[in-house]
């Protein structure tokens, strides 16, 4: 008796092709810059016993953990294909730490580049939650047979939907940069004044160009979402929850990020004045969530974006890492999906199949 129901040959390759896209994208991240290749001192392996630091930052541990996160889930969900359930787990927890091992081991050579244990016992939890994460989510079991049915009840069928959804987590991913219109840039790098500090402030000047960023954005992660739903909400409280979960979401992605004291200080007259934007632009696309009102918001987005990455240095040398090559890890990849996003829901809506007109008899 085989381990799984019989898969088609195009879902077999579509795992194993994101599977090794991902595997590339970690290779280069930690790999990066490629150069200065040279034989370390205390031997290759040195680093295994070293002992740990008195002080892991929180931004590295979470860094690390989620860079592994989505390696674990798909490795599972590619073994599995070929595998029974358990020997899935197994095998995605070796493959895991020995690929992090071999990162660790590979930075050895590289000056700059620092290897870790630490970092290897992160890259496994990470690797470990994604594989439990995948094991969860199968429709075999709870919780994962819900899904199908509260996806069915909530959201749009069909391919398009998928692919929304698919766009709505890299909008998720991208709240983890070091740059408008993540929550995080306030306080990193714009050093954005809290709205109750402005009175006092001498010199303050306010950023009109990030305030109509983060309105632009808040304005369309709720359209989109609005969009994927079955039935969009028409009454304004339903508008407000979904208004509300997109905050949610930002703060959540910054308190990683942050020490919690800090979140109240990233309620910025930008801020702030970008959430009443947002909700101006709400009531006024409410009507059809995925309609030309949100393809223009998205167009206004994509433009704001790019305004935005090509005025500010800042921005140019957080892309670069200051040396004019482009780095690969967590924040940097998700300030080029904060970049790239609007232009993607933008493509999304255009593609948005249309309902067929009645014939009329």
């Amino acid at each position: 008796m085989s381990h799984t129901s019989s898969p088609s040959s195009l879902t077999r390759l579509m795992r194993l092709g994101a599977l090794l896209l991902y595997l590339l994208l970690i290779g280069y991240g930690s790999l990066y810059p490629f150069s200065g290749w040279r034989a370390p001192l205390n031997g290759s392996l040195a680093f295994l016993s070293a002992p740990w630091p008195h002080h892991i930052t929180r931004t590295d541990l979470i860094t690390n953990i989620l860079a592994y996160l989505p390696l674990g889930y798909l490795l599972a969900a590619w073994l599995r294909l070929y595998l029974s359930r358990w020997r899935t787990v197994l095998w995605a927890i070796l493959a895991t730490s020995l690929f992090s091992l071999l990162m660790e081991w590979s930075q050895t050579f590289l000056p700059g580049r620092i290897a870790a244990t630490q970092d290897i016992a992160a890259n496994v939890t990470g690797a470990m939650v994604g594989v439990m994460l995948y094991r969860l989510l199968q429709e075999s079991k709870w919780p994962g047979r819900l899904l199908p049915r509260w996806r069915g009840r909530w959201l749009a069928p069909g391919l398009w939907s998928n692919f929304g959804l698919l766009v709505l987590a890299l909008w998720g991913l991208s709240q983890l940069s070091l740059d408008v219109p993540s929550l995080v840039a306030g306080n990193l790098k714009t050093h954005f004044v809290p709205f109750w500090e402005i009175p006092g402030s001498d010199g303050y000047r306010f950023h009109l160009l990030h305030a109509l960023i983060f309105g632009f954005e808040e304005g369309l992660a709720s359209l989109l979402i609005a969009g994927l739903m079955r039935h969009p909400p028409r009454k304004l409280s339903g508008w407000a929850a979904i208004f509300g979960f997109v905050l949610v979401c930002k703060l959540l992605a910054a308190a990683l990020l942050l020490k919690g004291w800090v979140l109240p200080r990233l309620l910025s007259a930008e801020m702030v004045s970008g959430m009443a934007l947002a909700a101006l632009l709400i009531i006024w696309a409410r009507r059809e969530p995925a309609g030309l009102h949100a393809q223009f918001l998205a167009l206004l987005l994509t433009l704001a974006g790019a305004l935005q990455f090509l005025l500010h240095s800042n921005a140019m040398r957080a892309f670069s890492g200051g040396s004019g090559a482009v780095p690969l890890n967590i924040t940097a990849l998700a300030a080029w999906v904060a970049l790239a996003w609007p232009a993607l829901v933008l493509i999304l809506l255009w593609l948005r199949p249309r309902p067929l007109a009645r014939s009329v008899p």
